[in-house]
């Protein structure tokens, strides 16, 4: 018999542990699944916030020292030693 008749059979196997969760019932490894997904929405919204109150504030700073000459100067005052 030629050796081109004889095709070897390859058995597929899976790599994940028999209690994991199928990469097809909703996200690939490495992705979280909330059980709320109002979570993320709030929690974008805080983060987004407080990005937009902390450049804001960093502004006012930034405007109040070119405003007022005596913040210009990094003194120490009412220690005595």
């Amino acid at each position: 018999m030629p050796l081109e008749d004889h095709e070897a059979t390859v058995v597929e196997a899976t790599a994940e542990p028999r209690n994991s969760t199928p990469t097809g019932a909703g996200g690939g490894p490495g992705q979280q699944q909330h059980p709320f997904p109002w979570v993320v929405t709030v929690l974008a919204g805080v983060l987004i916030t407080t990005i937009v109150v902390d450049v804001i504030g960093n502004l006012l700073v930034i405007v109040s020292v070119f405003r007022n000459r005596k913040l210009r100067k990094a003194g120490v005052t009412g220690l005595s030693v």
